[in-house]
């Protein structure tokens, strides 16, 4: 996404990339997501899903094959279950993510043969954090430039493909399958059911930190609300909004389902911190208005902050309808 400054207002857009630069920075995020897994998450033994998850279960019976080997081996079985099943364009779509992951790991191996001995002993807690930091940037990096980590990516389309699975049922049942089997497979391999159940839950920490993370990168990491007033009193409550925010609404007609009385609804996009301002603004202006709120992301076209509009107003410079 790119900024334009014209003649003090603001302007997003979504601007266009070369596929050079796409694959440096898909090739980025892959890399830094390699980082994570091999300094943090193998070490510490924590399971977090995908078929690095599979290579971290299978490398506790067989300690002495590399798991960049084990990885490269369970995405190329996805990459074929993806080509059998899901056709040749998925296949070529997550080509890259599927080998230039394993191979990363492989280059690693190669360098710090010892990951562990580079923090000693390990806190799980500290390393749920950077871990899951580390993968959301990663993956928020590649999904941004329209790249894919492959893995289970591919099973998760085909479970969602041959059933009524939603995706996050998807998501939620291939990843939580592997999370379970590798609670269930460390008192197996290492004894102590009580430490498969410990790496289990930080398995979930690290799931759910890298999931904020990647969405504040795909999404933006800014808080803002998008505000629908069903209104009788329109413009007094427009007349308000703009005095107190500098901000402008949309307009739109519209006819009550049951009593089928003429109405106007505003749409207002503000910042979190904003509502209560609005809320205010509304009781004393309106209390019979009908009011519903709903997260807003990805915002492109004209909009500013508060602070900028009342800067433009000041320099003399008419301030412009934000939507």
């Amino acid at each position: 996404m790119e900024k334009l400054a014209t003649g003090g207002k603001r302007r997003f857009r979504i601007r266009r990339i070369g596929k050079l630069e796409q694959y440096f920075w898909i090739t980025l995020g892959i890399f830094i997501m390699a980082v994570a897994y091999y300094f943090f998450i193998i070490p510490s033994g924590l399971v977090t899903g995908g078929a690095t998850g599979l290579a971290i279960i299978m490398a506790r019976f067989l300690p002495y094959v590399p798991i960049s080997f084990i990885s490269l081996l369970f995405n190329l079985v996805f990459l074929l279950l993806a080509l059998a099943f899901l056709g040749k364009r998925e296949f070529l779509n997550t080509v890259m993510g599927s080998l230039l992951f394993p191979l990363l790991l492989a280059f690693f191996e190669w360098v710090v043969p010892d990951p562990s001995a580079l923090f000693g002993e390990n806190d799980l807690l500290l390393v749920s954090l950077y871990a899951g930091m580390l993968v959301g940037a990663g993956f928020g990096i590649v999904l941004k430039y329209g790249g894919s980590t492959g893995g289970t990516d591919s099973a998760i389309k085909i479970v969602r493909k041959y059933s009524n699975l939603s995706l996050a049922t998807s998501v939620y049942a291939v990843e939580a399958t592997i999370i379970i089997a590798g609670a269930l497979t460390f008192p197996i391999a290492d004894g102590g059911l009580q430490t498969g159940i410990l790496t289990a839950l930080y398995a979930i920490v690290v799931v759910f930190i890298s999931g904020k993370v990647s969405d504040s990168i795909v999404i933006g990491s800014q808080s803002k609300k998008c505000v629908n007033i069903v209104t009788d009193m329109p413009k007094e409550i427009k007349a308000e909004l703009y005095k107190i925010l500098r901000r402008g609404t949309t307009e739109i007609e519209s006819t009550g389902g049951y009593t089928e009385s003429k109405k106007t609804m505003l749409i207002i996009v503000i910042l979190n911190d904003e509502y209560h301002i609005v809320r205010n603004i509304i009781v004393n202006t309106d209390p019979k208005a009908f009011v519903y709120v709903t997260p807003a992301s990805e915002i492109h076209g004209e909009w500013s902050s508060r602070e900028e509009a009342v800067m433009h107003h000041e320099d003399g410079q008419k301030p412009r309808k934000k939507r």
